[in-house]
């Protein structure tokens, strides 16, 4: 009973449910605007591209590097010797059937030069890759591109709407004079701490739910997600990524660890809302500590909500093993569950 009060409170007193709302539906316009990240030189010649990745398409081999390699010298040869050839015909050394010839051939190199640079630097990219790992596949990437762009840093649209609501717990309830009424009931104070923390990790879950539904449907109705099997360090921004890892599950893991940092994150601002009893001072408490990445990069962000819910970095910052994220989710859950039942105790207490 108190549980569904307070989950009623938060989302119509509180006004939880228009706040989710209005987030969710900002993320969804951000979702639908937001352009792709395809490299511009492929306007200038999609259909070379295209045909490109037709030959190229699938699980690289050495055949199909050195291949795609040697187009790209041959290209750069065709364009170099262009000063040259001009002043042999100039002075007569050439024939009309050799000038021709040569310009057909440059171009050709001028049309094929923008595809064939894409993947040559791609062939660039898979050669330093380790020799120990599958290889990677040529793929329209730009999909995928998009979305790893998109999931470098936190959902701030779900966590802003969880760090509003958070404030308008006991901070609200301090503000408006109610609390010292709530804590005069000794016998109910665990009780209404734990039904205001549910309610709150409902909301979450429920925010979860349909944040990452609308992100999946977004990302598939705008045909983002193909070749999903594809290993993960395929797309530019995973190259050096040595996680055994298709592209589909790399996306599933940022989803599942997002799950779980913002049930975390939603029960660390809730113990620190019982000692900061200012709605203000605890949104500027809650936004330091998400945004934590933002000011330096590396391993050790793996440690912070902030890190982990930065998915793209994520999954660089874990080496060469999905196992490497054990130890940095016990310690975040450890440090976040410890602030909630020290502040449980403290409310019991009637602090």
């Amino acid at each position: 009973m108190l549980y569904r009060c307070e989950l009623k409170k938060s989302l119509v007193t509180y006004q939880g449910a228009w706040i989710l709302a209005v987030c969710l539906l900002l993320k969804l316009a951000l979702l639908c605007a937001f352009p792709e990240q395809k490299d511009p030189r492929i306007l200038l010649s999609q259909k070379q591209y295209d045909n490109y990745l037709t030959q190229l398409y699938g699980e690289n081999t050495r055949a199909k590097s050195d291949w795609i390699l040697g187009e790209r010298q041959h290209i750069k040869d065709v364009l170099d010797r262009e000063e040259a050839m001009w002043e042999r015909y100039a002075r007569g050394e050439l024939s009309e059937a050799e000038w021709d010839a040569y310009g057909e051939e440059l171009r050709l190199a001028r049309l094929h030069r923008n595809a064939v640079e894409i993947f040559g630097e791609k062939a660039d990219q898979f050669s330093a890759q380790p020799e120990d790992i599958p290889p990677a596949h040529y793929i329209y990437e730009y999909g995928w591109q998009t979305v790893f762009t998109l999931l470098r840093f936190p959902d701030i649209f779900l966590l802003s709407a969880i760090l509003l609501l958070t404030a308008q717990s006991f901070p609200a309830e301090a503000a408006g004079g109610m609390l010292p009424i709530l804590l005069a009931a000794r016998d109910g104070r665990g009780r209404l701490y734990r039904a205001k923390l549910l309610a709150l990790l409902t909301i979450g879950l429920g925010g979860w739910l349909v944040s990452g539904g609308l992100e999946v449907a977004v990302f598939l109705l705008r045909g983002w997600c193909d070749d999903a099997a594809a290993p993960l360090y395929s797309v530019t921004a995973l190259t050096d990524s040595a996680l055994h890892l298709s592209l589909g599950q790399g996306y599933a893991l940022c989803l599942g660890v997002r799950l779980l940092v913002v049930l975390l994150v939603t029960a660390l601002l809730f113990g620190l809302s019982v000692w900061v009893r200012s709605a203000t001072n605890l949104i500027f408490l809650g936004l330091c500590l998400l945004g934590l990445p933002l000011l330096w990069d590396g391993g050790s962000m793996l440690y912070t909500h902030g890190g982990l819910l930065s998915g793209t970095r994520m999954l660089l910052w874990l080496g060469d093993s999905v196992g490497n994220l054990l130890l940095p989710l016990a310690v975040v859950a450890a440090y976040s569950v410890a602030v909630s039942v020290l502040a449980a105790r403290h409310h019991a207490r009637g602090l």
